[in-house]
């Protein structure tokens, strides 16, 4: 799922500039993401922060700040204050009993329902102005999971993947071992390389 809004946030332009180094596509945006869930909220805060966002996740007792790879705990800032900062907002709260409030929403901001509860009021989101909502994400969450299940077979079950392994396996058993791959080799190496260097240097005496 996390999967699925990254690439969501990614086919809107005004979330993602393709033209900045990757790392750095989502510089400058704020994000807030509300519900810190291990297989949602988490992930995605890291997600998107090694993009170059600025992530707010925002549990029921805390707030932190996902930002150039490191993890700060926020003071004195409130889901409101992360809120109305943001230029996209993800909610994930699994209960019918949450809303987030509209007036939290700014102008042109983009926000993303991934609950399976609409966490937010669309009619009246939808009337702020450059406001883009997305409802649902499931069905790009299936997708992502067939593009994995494609990349795990490519990757290890596919029958030209398997040849190339062979193939590779073949061709490294028959390279010839390096001289200095035995120790005895070693130690005879150095040692006839000792006895030359006393030898030049008598004779160089002499």
């Amino acid at each position: 799922t996390a999967l699925s809004v990254v690439k969501i946030l990614e086919s809107c332009s005004t979330c993602y500039d393709k033209s900045k180094p990757i790392g750095r596509h989502m510089e400058g945006k704020t994000v807030s993401i509300i519900n810190r869930s291990e297989i949602v909220g988490r992930p995605l805060a890291a997600m998107l922060a090694n993009d170059g966002a600025d992530v707010y996740s925002i549990d029921i007792d805390s707030i932190y700040l996902f930002r150039g790879g490191r993890l700060h705990k926020c003071e004195g800032e409130t889901p409101e204050s992360c809120v109305r900062k943001s230029n996209i907002v993800v909610t994930g709260v699994p209960t019918k009993n949450y809303r987030l409030p509209s007036e939290w929403i700014q102008p042109n901001t983009t926000v993303v329902n991934v609950a399976s509860f609409k966490n937010v009021d669309a009619e009246e989101i939808l009337q702020i102005e450059g406001v883009q909502y997305i409802p649902m994400v499931g069905k790009v969450t299936v997708a992502m999971l067939e593009r994995n299940l494609m990349r795990l077979f490519y990757n290890f079950h596919h029958p030209d993947r398997l040849h190339e392994d062979k193939y590779k396996a073949a061709l490294e058993a028959q390279r010839p071992a390096p001289w200095f791959g035995i120790p005895v080799q070693i130690y005879t190496a150095l040692t006839t390389t000792a006895i030359l260097g006393l030898m030049l240097a008598q004779a160089a005496k002499k």
